[in-house]
């Protein structure tokens, strides 16, 4: 898959400019159609970009968003505790009565994706680990 990141600046570097960040989001966004938001957080769980489609309507507020990226953040630095005996967590994904949430530890940033419930499980998570995998040049963990 031709990515086009490999123009991006600093895309070969850890630490990624803003413009590396809404890129892979919005790529992200287009590999499905049923992916309504596509965000970067750091370990803290602060959005440092995020990028939903054109005409997605969102039921949560400012502050529930806020609350929900921290919670994210947290626990995924708690899964980490296990990493030396479970082995890394690659993904992982909560299937709701509204939404799919699916979150990607990248280094110190997660890749948080949310999507419609007809989303296909089995096929989309995949296909964004791949992306990442093909595109990012330290292993997705």
């Amino acid at each position: 898959m031709e990515s086009g990141l490999e123009s991006i600046p600093n895309f070969e570097r850890k630490i990624r400019s803003q413009e590396t960040l809404e890129h892979i989001c919005d790529m992200i966004l287009d590999l499905d159609p049923n992916i309504r938001f596509a965000g970067m957080i750091n370990n803290k769980g602060r959005l440092l970009t995020g990028h939903k489609k054109k005409g997605v309507l969102t039921s949560t507020t400012t502050q529930d968003q806020e609350m929900l990226l921290m919670e994210t953040a947290l626990g995924v630095r708690m899964r980490k505790e296990h990493d030396s005996h479970l082995g890394s967590v690659v993904f992982t994904m909560s299937y709701g009565e509204k939404i799919v949430s699916m979150n990607f530890p990248i280094g110190d940033e997660i890749l948080c994706v949310s999507a419609e419930i007809k989303i296909n499980l089995m096929v989309v998570p995949f296909l964004i680990l791949k992306f990442l995998q093909t595109n990012l040049d330290e292993k997705v963990e």
